[in-house]
């Protein structure tokens, strides 16, 4: 039986000899994953930057909420509440409103955050009447982190691209077609000391039952 004494011996030794267990690296090893309906766990840990206060026909280079600001890399116009200036929408549980107020975008669209979040989302309609294909890529620094890709009707079939998982601060939606983009959500990053606290005590826990099974 290895006592605790060799057992704290040889968990020091291992645990000096691999990579330090960091936010960082747990971040990297979190799962990033879409999300495909607005449903109740998605608009309750979001934030939707509200856009129902522009003025219609407006052209808007961004949006904000006066935390997160969201910069577009061409003007939108604002349109809207659905079918104000735009024709159809989707209905619960593909979207969270029927009539939404809109932003219209060519068919490409780079959105920059102002800073990183852990969770992003917007619903997307193509104009014409017809299913096409639609992308939306997350980046982060230059790198892409996760991309979805949707087939979307642009007859009353908006559907959402949002995703969770590792910090993003840009977007790049591509597709055939002129689109609008509605309820533009996101989440900010938990805070670095509770994921800290929150891994030490992992740690603590694991340790604590490895000498209990070992002893």
């Amino acid at each position: 039986m290895i006592t605790n004494r060799n057992f704290d011996a040889r968990m020091l030794s291992n645990l000096s000899e691999r990579a330090p267990f960091t936010v960082d690296t747990l971040l990297a090893a979190t799962a990033n994953t879409p999300i495909m309906n607005p449903d109740a766990e998605y608009l309750a840990n979001t934030t939707k930057i509200d856009i129902s206060g522009l003025p219609k026909g407006s052209l808007q280079s961004s949006i904000t909420d006066g935390v997160l600001t969201v910069t577009f890399s061409n003007p939108l116009e604002k349109q809207g509440p659905v079918p104000d200036g735009w024709a159809t929408w989707s209905s619960p549980p593909f979207s969270e409103d029927p009539n939404p107020d809109v932003l219209i975008s060519g068919s490409t669209l780079t959105m920059t955050l102002s800073r990183p979040v852990q969770i992003f989302g917007f619903e997307l309609e193509p104009s014409p009447f017809g299913v096409f294909e639609y992308t939306a890529e997350f980046y982060r620094n230059g790198t892409l982190v996760e991309s979805n890709t949707r087939e979307v009707d642009g007859s009353a079939g908006a559907r959402l691209f949002a995703r969770t998982g590792e910090e993003i601060d840009e977007v790049v939606v591509t597709g055939p077609f002129e689109f609008a983009i509605a309820q533009v959500r996101y989440a900010l990053p938990s805070p670095e000391p509770l994921n800290t606290l929150i891994i030490f005590a992992i740690l603590i826990l694991l340790l604590i039952l490895a000498v209990i099974l070992l002893s």
